[in-house]
């Protein structure tokens, strides 16, 4: 029951994160089978081979990402009274310090995951040498991965800072 309990206090974060990996699975055949029919497209000629679809889909996963961490629901609500409730246990005599520490924590670990999205995949997932089709599916797993990080912590950040009062 405590884990539930822990659980309960980052929901915002945890439907966030399954929304983000819905829009993954999604986005992901989508965008492949576009970059598919684009490259065996013969009648255009002339494309930079460096620039592929492909390579635009960390943008898009983060851009998705920010997009479901910024979106207030209801869960967002319910998360927020909870961290305020919580950091009203934590501290009696400073009962916002916990909130606003948490909330730029969210934030800061939000901002490092959308960084790590956009850079090229650890060397032990390109070990791996998996495809999806003919592109490599390590810097698409190591993109989405991050991306539902930046979705869950953003969505805490986003409860924690509507949590934090700014009129006190």
């Amino acid at each position: 029951m405590r884990l539930w309990g822990r659980l309960r206090l980052f929901q915002a974060g945890l439907i966030a994160g399954c929304v983000q990996t819905a829009i993954v699975f999604v986005m992901t055949p989508l965008v492949v089978l576009f970059a598919q029919y684009r490259d065996n497209d013969s009648n255009v000629s002339g494309r930079d081979p460096a620039f592929s679809v492909i390579s635009l889909l960390p943008l898009i996963y983060v851009v998705f990402a920010a997009g479901v961490a910024l979106t207030k629901h209801r869960y967002v609500t319910l998360t927020s009274t909870r961290i305020r409730h919580a950091s009203r246990l934590m501290s009696s005599s400073e009962p916002d310090r916990a909130t606003g520490t948490l909330a730029i924590c969210l934030f800061l670990a939000s901002i490092g995951c959308a960084s790590l999205a956009l850079q090229p995949p650890p060397a032990i997932l390109v070990a791996m040498n998996w495809h999806l089709g003919p592109h490599a599916a390590a810097p698409m797993l190591w993109s989405a991965l991050m991306s539902v990080c930046v979705a869950s912590f953003g969505a805490n950040a986003h409860a924690a800072v509507d949590a934090y009062p700014f009129d006190s």
